[in-house]
């Protein structure tokens, strides 16, 4: 009786030898806002016995949960293939477009040519591919009597060098609009120069701090992408962004002159939430000229010098739908970096 159990318990570790686990997308787990035509797929692989090692896999990417739970790899199905490979498999199924999610999962044959359990599901998001994809605009907050770019002449060198100085309050934006439909799912991209935080109905979105992360801003502005499905109903909502010079607008004096950078001017956001409803339709709302602008409660930001901030400057509720904008500015339009 007892040899009768050990040969069942190994017959049964033989044909569940190995699981492909930690699946991943360009690195990371279930990523957002993948902007790779041809995105790289990896995976780990779990065994109950020693010396065990891939021989071939399968790969299933699928537009839909329901469809990928049913084995239906409408994007890309790429059949068994013999080989050992379980790191940047490159997709190579329908082309994707924009905003696509993507739903995929694994299976592997083990040295003996035994198949695996197919693996727990995982997905990835396309980001905005194209240029004619964001459909906001850049956006400023301009002053009274203040100009957008920051003169650069060789006289006004000598200034910035020996009084690097900015008294603008770190600007707050904001926008109320409705969703007219029930909410499937809801998708925010946001640049905003130097750093940003954004704000929907009241609460932070994201965890993210000091976004996005330094560049050439005169050659790349990177944005971040956000599920916000869960912040965001149908009715009225608030969307607000909150500004901070960081490095695009660098104005102390340090070591790598960061403060005569061409490419410095006000900071600057482009933004865009889009919403997908159960019927199929998408509602946009974007940066432009309807937003609305004030300076915030952080009176000075600097990235080599700290922060002041003002608490009797705070907006209460500011990033909520019923909070009286009547007294806020205009934005500016302004060209991209």
């Amino acid at each position: 009786m007892i040899l009768h159990a050990l040969v069942v318990m190994v017959a049964l570790a033989a044909s569940d030898s190995m699981t492909p686990v930690d699946l991943r997308c360009e690195y990371l787990v279930n990523p957002l806002g993948v902007d790779t035509a041809q995105p790289r797929l990896s995976w780990k692989f779990e065994s109950t016995q020693r010396g065990q090692m891939q021989t071939g896999y399968r790969v299933i990417v699928a537009s839909s949960r329901e469809k990928l739970d049913a084995d239906q790899g409408d994007l890309w199905d790429s059949g068994k293939i013999d080989s050992d490979q379980s790191i940047h498999v490159a997709y190579a199924g329908a082309a994707l477009g924009s905003f696509a999610q993507c739903w995929w999962k694994a299976q592997a044959w083990d040295k003996d040519g035994n198949a695996s359990a197919w693996s727990e599901p995982a997905t990835w998001t396309m980001g905005v591919l194209r240029p004619e994809d964001w459909q906001g605009k850049w956006i400023m907050r301009m002053p009274a009597g203040a100009s957008k770019e920051f003169d650069m002449t060789p006289t006004n060198k000598e200034v910035h060098r020996t009084e690097p100085t900015w008294t603008e309050p770190a600007p707050l934006f904001r926008k109320a609009f409705e969703v007219t439909k029930p909410v499937s799912k809801a998708m925010l991209y946001v640049c905003g120069l130097g750093f940003n935080e954004v704000r929907l109905n009241g609460e932070k979105v994201g965890d993210r701090v000091l976004e996005p992360s330094l560049t050439r801003y005169d050659k790349r502005a990177l944005y971040s992408t956000y599920d916000v499905s869960g912040q965001i109903a149908q009715g009225k909502n608030a969307l607000g962004v909150e500004l901070g010079n960081g490095w695009y607008n660098m104005h102390a004096r340090a070591a790598w002159d960061f403060y005569e950078a061409k490419w410095r001017a006000r900071p600057q956001a482009l933004v865009m939430l889009r919403v997908e409803h159960p019927d199929g339709s998408v509602e946009t709302v974007v940066s432009d000229e309807t937003w609305k602008t004030t300076g915030g409660p952080v009176t000075f930001d600097c990235i080599r010098n700290g922060v002041f901030y003002d608490a009797r400057l705070e907006k209460a509720g500011w990033d909520k739908a019923d909070f009286d904008d009547s007294t806020w500015e205009a934005v500016q339009v302004s060209p991209a970096p």
